[in-house]
């Protein structure tokens, strides 16, 4: 493939099949070596580890303007129904998923986690995702193994 060219990538944040975020972008000069790097693995895991912050910071912030709110227990979900929901954030080329996260939901506020927003962010996280995509300085070993032809 010639890397002049741009390559349609997908970026897609759900929780429990449903679609939070979806967002298609073109990466020019894509390099497929970057699937495999430990550059777009770390750059993924800080993608959710700020969306948990950003949750996690609404969450308290919520209660804290709604701490009154408790004292009437019929209205705090019920703990024994409380089923473990979850984030899966997807990253696909040519419709092919070569990497996810899945990281839990069930322990933001309801009123937090079923109302996630992360447009301010998409911009950035997208222009960070295309950096590692056409990077030519990528990471490719990890404790002595060469990870450039591990999947292709």
């Amino acid at each position: 493939m010639n890397r002049e060219e741009l390559t349609k990538v997908e970026f897609l944040l759900t929780l429990e099949g449903n679609i939070i975020i979806q967002r298609f972008f073109n990466v020019k000069d894509f390099n497929f070596d970057a699937l495999n790097s430990i550059d777009l693995n770390d750059v993924v895991s800080e993608i959710c580890y700020e969306i948990s912050s950003d949750l996690k910071t609404k969450t308290i912030d919520y209660l804290l303007e709604n701490r009154n709110f408790y004292y009437d227990i019929d209205d705090v979900e019920n703990e024994t129904n409380l089923q473990e929901e979850h984030f899966l954030l997807e990253i696909k080329v040519e419709n092919r998923i070569f990497i996810s996260r899945i990281f839990p939901a069930h322990i933001y506020h309801p009123k937090v986690r079923y109302t996630v927003d992360i447009r301010p962010k998409v911009r950035n996280i997208l222009a960070r995702l295309t950096g590692v995509l056409s990077s030519d300085n990528l990471e490719l070993d990890y404790l002595g193994y060469n990870l450039k032809n591990v999947r292709k």
